[in-house]
């Protein structure tokens, strides 16, 4: 597979990694530096178009706007997200929002070329300077430049007016129908979201209109005792006559020490643009080596006049390494294998969507350290040079990505017959062109996806998908772009062989690479099944190095569950435990640590993030598949899980620490850790030592004390101490239990019993009539049973042949068993009920003895419990299936 790119030095980040980087002092000449000017403060805001009045609109020097909010950026107008319900903030317009900026240029810019740079605007954004348009551009995410010298007013107030707008490309008409994306589960928030500046060079400079890219491009070209690196610039003469320059390129080691350098002359014409390209041997290169060494060597090109005077500079990052795909054996870096794990990101925050700081990009790197990713995925789309920058710094490898998802046409009748537009293949390939040119020498980026699940909506239904021509094209146009990294894009859908989807295309044997997003075990399979499906995957495409771009699932920080997997979850339902999440999990990620073939893994998502298509879990708006809460301030089980097996810091958490007021008085206790074991104490009660396969440490049926249960971890990892504490309650009676069967969250009944979710239980299938909302539709209404005050209790069911062990002591028990016949008919379903192998109820048919189907029923029995064995209640099926809704075992008083 194609090796290397090129990047930076270590530093503690910030503007020193800037594409317009300032000049280094020169010896001696006098230094004509390119000037970087934020506008950050002072924007007037209006949502919304804005009719023109006698003055003309808002793009006119005259228009009022003094009733305006004054902004600073990064800015956007969206709020949404992490919250249960719908705050007073909340905003999920998409349309237009207008800029206005009132500014002096400062005195040195006169007599200069001065850019206007935009690092980031939503969607579609419209620029006037002084009443004179500058351009248009659409995407949301690319840096973009429009040259302001003309219009710009040397020494006076200038006015800068912006038009943004994200409408969605649905709506008929919308000024966004053919820009990437279509769709997508993420919110895409509006605005001026990343800074804007304005830029001074020399008339003679290099090249600021090159798809936003910073001029110059370096790359390894050969590796064998001295690193070979070919520089390639982009001078451009915007003067009126030719100008002789010499381009000086020299290669900066981390000390400041120069270990490379050259010189070449030319002339360039007026109006011509020149691309010298140069050749500078460093002798024993120090390598970027990922997280075990990630030095930073810097490109410095400056353009200079023959007399010596600057011109122009440029400084970029240089990080010299090789790196390959192998598709039985992964990944390897300068020759050594690494296994690459990691996660995805989306770049929003509560309160701020996509409007976030340094500061906020660099706490982000923070936390996905802490947790041990060797490998990160920038999804769906560009992000800001700030987290590249970071990546290159940390030695941490990415997978950087276009935003072509969910479909490769218009959402036009066409497009849903697969038909590409035009205008819709620009805006894919302008995008590509973005996002490779600016980031083209982070030694961090190894692959340039060119897309993610680009015939989910011809699987869902919603049309054809016909993605190949257009695939096709963006592959070739991305070697073009960069022949040092292999492409890769991530697959939803791909339909198996003997298996075919109408409408759904294969796009395997695209790219270089392929990533599966792949969910088995939450939105369809089992979570066992991922493994296997991965090994038939492979077998269809042994040439083909594979990664999992995505897997996870939801965990809600507030809803917990007693006994995991033994009620029902539904993905798109109210209800994700905490717990679940974590036990997914585990499952998956034992199956694909065992599989060395795969490139790399990335958890599906480092961070909960905004989606106003989902109202699931315990928040409306957001994917809660994060490792960590959207405010970033938790740090779930899981994370903690992934963290003892990636990171080399000891590690010791006990689980469940906000499941507090516990249901059940028996209960497992689990930790992650990467000691070898750790030893548990309760109230100060030795609990023993459990080993960590598999860094799960486990104690089995730990009985729990009346009021305050104070559980204490200790361990020791590589001769450190390590420890934890959690506290939880227990408000209830060691010889009452109550039982929600086929529940995985449990309630308090209309007399004030709780109930904990589906526990203690061996067989059958858990049910629940109530699945929760679809996605853009109300909740269903269904009809609850009848003949009780707790119509809910009956929801959910336990059916088959099973049996539940309730962990009571030895005693008297009134047993109460809660039925409701879920749709059958009279003799359709007979079965009997045994307490410690003597039958109890004897021929129960739910429906002939309650009248019908969704009718209350209950039997009491008073039942004999001896030894420490605890109660046994066998549902043993005479006729069709057993059925139970609920179970209440209390000490006969």
């Amino acid at each position: 597979m194609p090796s290397r790119a090129p990047r930076l030095k270590r530093k503690p980040l910030g503007s020193t990694l800037a594409v317009t980087a300032i000049a280094l002092a020169a010896g001696g000449a006098h230094a004509a530096e390119r000037r970087d000017l934020p506008l950050s403060a002072g924007w007037q805001f209006h949502q919304g178009d804005v009719t023109p009045g006698k003055g003309g609109g808002p793009d006119a020097i005259g228009f009022n706007d003094r009733d305006w909010t004054t902004v600073s950026l990064p800015h956007t107008w969206n709020h949404m997200g992490g919250t249960a319900e719908r705050g007073p903030d909340y905003d999920a317009t998409r349309g237009a929002g207008w800029y206005r900026l009132r500014f002096t240029p400062p005195a040195d810019y006169a007599g200069r070329k001065v850019w206007l740079q935009f690092d980031g605007a939503s969607i579609n954004t419209e620029v006037w300077l002084n009443g004179v348009k500058l351009g248009v551009h659409k995407g949301a995410f690319g840096r973009f430049r429009f040259d302001a010298t003309a219009a710009l007013k040397q020494g006076k107030a200038n006015v800068l007016a912006v038009r943004t707008d994200n409408s969605s490309p649905a709506v008929a008409g919308s000024p966004t129908a053919e820009v990437i994306p279509m769709s997508g589960d993420f919110f895409l928030f509006g605005g001026l979201y990343r800074q804007v500046s304005l830029v001074a060079t020399d008339p003679v400079h290099i090249d600021v209109l090159d798809w936003g890219g910073p001029g110059v491009y370096a790359h390894t070209a050969a590796l064998d005792g001295a690193a070979s690196i070919e520089v390639n610039s982009r001078i451009k003469n915007d003067g009126a006559k030719a100008q002789p320059v010499v381009v000086k390129t020299t290669i900066v080691d981390a000390t400041g020490a120069t270990v490379a350098s050259d010189s070449h002359p030319l002339t360039v014409a007026p109006g011509a643009l020149e691309e010298p390209a140069q050749t500078l041997s460093v002798p024993n290169p120090h390598l970027w080596d990922g997280k075990a060494d990630p030095y930073l060597y810097r490109v410095v090109t400056r353009v200079e006049t023959a007399d010596g005077q600057l011109l122009d500079q440029v400084t970029q990052p240089l990080g010299i390494r090789t790196f390959r795909f192998d598709p039985d054996q992964g990944f390897f870096l300068n020759g050594k294998h690494v296994a690459l794990h990691g996660v995805s990101r989306h770049q929003d925050r509560p309160g701020k969507g996509w409007a976030i700081s340094p500061a906020d990009q660099a706490q982000d790197m923070d936390i996905m350290l802490d947790l041990g990713i060797n490998t990160l995925r920038l999804a769906h789309y560009q992000h800001d040079q700030a987290i590249y920058d970071l990546a290159d710094r940390d030695g941490v490898v990415v997978w950087a990505e276009i935003p072509l998802v969910n479909r490769t046409a218009p959402e036009t009748p066409d497009g849903d017959k697969g038909i590409t537009t035009p205008a819709f293949a620009a805006s894919a390939d302008s995008q590509l062109h973005e996002l490779i040119k600016q980031n083209y020498n982070h030694p961090s980026v190894v692959t340039w996806s060119i897309g993610n699940e680009v015939n989910l909506m011809a699987a869902v239904g919603h049309g054809v998908s016909n993605a190949r021509p257009l695939l096709t094209q963006l592959n070739k146009a991305a070697y073009e772009l960069d022949h040092t990294r292999p492409t890769t894009m991530a697959d939803c859908c791909e339909p198996w062989p003997d298996a075919p989807k109408p409408g759904v295309d294969v796009v395997a044997e695209i790219t270089d690479l392929l990533g599966y997003n792949r969910y088995q075990g939450w939105y369809y399979d089992k979570p066992e099944d991922l493994g296997p499906v991965l090994d038939r995957l492979h077998t269809l495409h042994p040439r083909l190095p594979l990664s999992v771009s995505e897997y996870g699932g939801g965990g809600g920080l507030t809803q917990h569950t007693d006994e995991v997997q033994t009620g029902v979850v539904y993905p798109k339902g109210h209800f994700h435990p905490e717990e679940l999440e974590s036990r997914l999990h585990e499952i998956w990620w034992a199956q694909l640590k065992a599989r060395p073939y795969l490139w790399g893994t990335f958890v599906w998502n480092m961070f909960d993030f905004a989606s106003d298509s989902r109202r699931e879990g315990d928040m409306v708006d957001t994917n809660d598949k994060g490792l960590v809460s959207y405010d970033r301030t938790v740090k779930k089980d899981v994370f903690f899980f992934y963290k003892a097996d990636w990171s080399d810091q000891p590690v010791l958490h006990l689980n469940g620490r906000r499941y507090v007021d516990r249901a059940y008085p028996v209960t497992d206790i689990q930790a992650y850790s990467n000691a070898a074991s750790v030893r548990l104490s309760l109230n100060g009660r030795d609990l023993g030592t459990a080993p960590c396969p598999d860094h799960i440490c486990r104690w089995p049926a730990v009985r729990l004390d009346a009021g305050d249960n104070v559980l204490a971890a200790t361990a020791e990892v590589k001769g450190q101490p390590v420890s934890d504490s959690i506290t939880w309650r227990f408000g209830g009676k060691a010889d009452e239990i109550r039982i929600r069967a086929g529940a995985s969250a449990g309630l308090t009944s209309a007399a004030g019993a709780r109930y904990g979710s589906d526990a203690f239980v061996t067989g059958g299938e858990p049910h629940d009539r109530n699945p929760g909302p679809e996605t853009g539709k109300p909740d269903k209404v269904i009809a609850g049973a009848t003949g009780t005050p707790d119509p809910k209790l009956y929801e959910t069911y336990r059916e088959g042949a099973f049996s539940y062990r309730v962990p009571v002591p030895a005693g008297r028990y009134q047993v109460t068993l809660r039925f409701a016949e879920p749709a059958l008919a009279a003799g359709a379903r007979v079965f009997d009920v045994a307490a410690n192998d003597q039958v109890v109820v004897k021929h129960l048919d739910v429906a002939a003895e309650a009248g019908g189907a969704l009718k209350a029923l209950e039997r009491t029995v008073t039942v004999e419990v001896k030894g420490k064995d605890g109660l046994l209640l066998d549902f043993r099926p005479i006729t069709g299936p057993a059925v139970v809704s609920a179970i209440d075992v209390v000490a006969a008083r």
